[in-house]
């Protein structure tokens, strides 16, 4: 599982994990779970699709354990393709609902989505005490979505002190920016610290647009396909795969003769 999150004011993290699990290398499911609801199916979708079910019906599933919620996993997810590959579990409807899922029930889901066959994406919504820290806590990877702007670094530096503070040193931290300018990786490094994953997508309007609102004609949407922003988030994608696994062959390495405790 890796989990996506932001400093606030609406930098696109959203759209950037949507983008990345359209990109996806393999077989994933993004699970909108921020306390803020969600949005692909008013945005992308246009409230076309009925948003009976999803995070909220799961998660009354997950009082009863992981196991519960696994099993009930498959009625509230969405396909994003004909294939069935590509997976979307659908937010809250009433944001007010977040106040009711205890931390109990945050952390039978996360058991949930690491049980699964397959990757997770999970829009967690801004950093904030508010937050479902057990999925962060569960995640492989948390990548901080940010603009590389005076305001965003200064929203960041705090949060993203904490957000370290809580997670410890388990879990890594990766750093996606939206847009080059006017600081760098390099810059934001400085004033946040190291990212075991940097990555960058371009500002693209068009391709965001339909992502985030959808509209638009079939052949608009099938045109973000080969967008700048679809490009750049198939590239983070298989990133992300190879430092996920690259952590995962770490952790699983035996240990060789002199390298036991002392």
């Amino acid at each position: 599982m890796i989990a996506f999150t932001n400093p606030g004011d609406a930098p696109g993290a959203t759209t950037t994990t949507f983008a990345m699990a359209l990109t996806w290398p393999g077989r994933v499911m993004l699970a909108e779970c921020s306390p803020a609801g969600g949005q692909i199916l008013r945005g992308y979708f246009q409230c076309q699709v009925s948003p009976v079910g999803g995070l909220w019906d799961l998660a009354l599933a997950a009082v009863h354990g992981p196991e519960a919620a696994e099993s009930a996993l498959w009625e509230q997810t969405i396909a994003l393709d004909e294939e069935g590959q590509r997976l979307l579990l659908p937010g809250l409807v009433d944001p007010f609902l977040a106040t009711e899922l205890s931390a109990a029930t945050w952390e039978n889901l996360a058991a949930a989505f690491s049980a699964l066959p397959f990757s997770v994406l999970a829009d967690t919504g801004p950093i904030s005490p508010e937050q479902p820290f057990a999925l962060l806590r569960a995640a492989e990877l948390v990548v901080v979505v940010m603009r590389p702007t005076l305001a965003q670094i200064a929203a960041a530096r705090p949060r993203v002190a904490r957000l370290r503070q809580a997670l410890g040193p388990t879990v890594p931290l990766g750093l996606c920016l939206i847009g080059e300018r006017p600081y760098t990786v390099r810059d934001l490094r400085a004033e946040l610290g190291e990212f075991a994953l940097t990555a960058t997508l371009p500002i693209d309007p068009k391709a965001a647009d339909v992502l985030s609102h959808g509209g638009g004609s079939d052949r608009a949407r099938r045109r973000i396909e080969v967008s700048p922003l679809m490009r750049a988030a198939r590239t983070a994608a298989n990133h992300a795969v190879k430092v996920t696994t690259a952590q995962r062959r770490a952790l699983t390495a035996p240990i060789s003769a002199g390298e036991g405790l002392r």
